[in-house]
């Protein structure tokens, strides 16, 4: 669980800068995802292996070389119907945030125009999903052959147990809006520390630790 009143103020000052100037806004998920990347790539970079069994069945490791992260995305076929595609951002690691912004934007509107081709999909090593876009406090994903690791997010919201009470009087207590992050991983080749390891990470990284928001703000030519 990882407060994000931080997250909050800070994507506030990066959406009212970007409004001004006319820009798309910046998602919560857009923050998430860029802190998974760096976490793996700065912090963890054995969730980025991938287990394979060789042609005699012994097990192998693949040790990726760049972080090619799968992004969830739930489309709404109409009638009821909803449908679930796993695009691939390439080479993620190597992309500062305005760079990872314009690719993760880039593939949704291939999602959305229908013009995904069968290579998009391909050789992801970490994935990422956020059903708490639709009030999902915590999940636990399956993990999919050829990645190392499959993360979670949740809602952002009060913790159950204050989400009854007045915003004024949880302001008066310091009482922040959490965001649950969950690893699904690989234990073949990953061990549990190793997954403690990158949670740490993302949750330092969203608190505003290893300069990440300077980053962030500074790629998208943010002047605060």
């Amino acid at each position: 669980n990882i407060p994000a009143k931080l997250l909050e103020v800070n994507r506030k000052g990066i959406n009212t800068y970007r409004d001004r100037t006319g820009q798309a806004k910046v998602s919560f998920t857009h923050i998430i995802g860029y802190a998974i990347v760096r976490a793996v790539a700065d912090a963890a970079p054995s969730l980025n292996n991938t287990y394979v069994a060789d042609a005699d069945g012994k097990p192998q490791i693949v040790r990726n070389a760049h972080v090619n992260m799968g992004l969830a995305v739930d489309v709404d076929k109409g009638n009821g119907q909803r449908t679930l595609v796993v695009p691939v951002l390439r080479d993620a690691d190597t992309l500062d945030f305005g760079g990872f912004l314009a690719g993760y934007d880039g593939l949704i509107r291939k999602v959305k125009d229908n013009k995904l081709a069968v290579s998009d999909f391909q050789g992801a090593t970490v994935s990422l999903t956020n059903p708490g876009t639709i009030g999902t406090v915590q999940s636990v994903p399956r993990l999919m052959p050829g990645q190392g690791v499959i993360v979670g997010v949740g809602t952002i919201d009060y913790p159950a147990e204050f989400q009854g009470a007045d915003e004024r009087a949880l302001a008066e207590l310091g009482v922040s809006k959490v965001v649950t992050v969950t690893s699904t991983y690989d234990h073949r080749i990953i061990q549990g520390a190793e997954s403690g390891l990158f949670l740490k990470r993302v949750n330092e990284l969203l608190l505003g630790q290893h300069g990440f928001y300077d980053d962030v703000f500074r790629s998208l030519g943010v002047p605060y």
